[in-house]
């Protein structure tokens, strides 16, 4: 599997969704993004310790540390309420380009089927209107730009690559 992190992939709201299904630690977290996210993300375990305590800082998550026998104890996260809202704005709002939707819009659909939160149709329904907007723009570009320029080759990558996340996105409504 190739390896997949960009530093603008919100770790910390993919922590925050998995910290809703009740507290963990860092390493369970690790183990469970892995297993259910793995086809789109890859995480190191280096950089969700450091999402953790930058959430924690931030006052959107807690930890308590649980005494274990012969070993080290061990730090438990839970998220706070701040963390919900924050992980709840999150979840509903639409990615902005086209190329976020292969990772951080799947992690939203992801998390609304598995922790049952209303608002698949409407974020759904939003992204189509930003990729039609988008859409759009890059067909009023295209028609604009002289066919024999780079650009005009540039443009037609992206509508084509627009228009078939639109296609996705309407086989989404009847599947979820």
């Amino acid at each position: 599997m190739s390896r997949l992190f960009h530093s603008s992939l919100p770790l910390d709201k993919v922590a925050l969704g998995f910290l809703f299904f009740g507290p963990a630690h860092g390493y369970d977290l690790h183990s469970r993004i892995v297993r259910e996210l793995g086809p789109v993300w890859h995480i190191g375990m280096g950089h969700l310790y450091n999402a953790l305590r930058n959430l924690e800082r931030e006052g959107r998550v807690q930890s308590t540390l649980i005494p274990q026998a012969d070993r080290p104890p061990r730090k438990v996260y839970a998220i706070t309420a701040t963390g919900q809202e924050d992980f709840l704005a999150w979840v509903r709002r639409p990615v902005p380009a086209v190329r976020d939707i292969r990772v951080e819009f799947l992690a939203k659909l992801y998390f609304l089927r598995a922790l049952g939160l209303e608002g698949w149709t409407e974020l759904v329904g939003a992204q189509q209107a930003l990729l039609a907007a988008r859409l759009a723009q890059l067909e009023e570009q295209y028609a604009r730009t002289d066919p024999a320029a780079f650009h005009h080759l540039v443009l037609d990558l992206r509508r084509r690559q627009t228009r078939a996340a639109l296609e996705w996105l309407e086989s989404l409504a009847p599947n979820h």
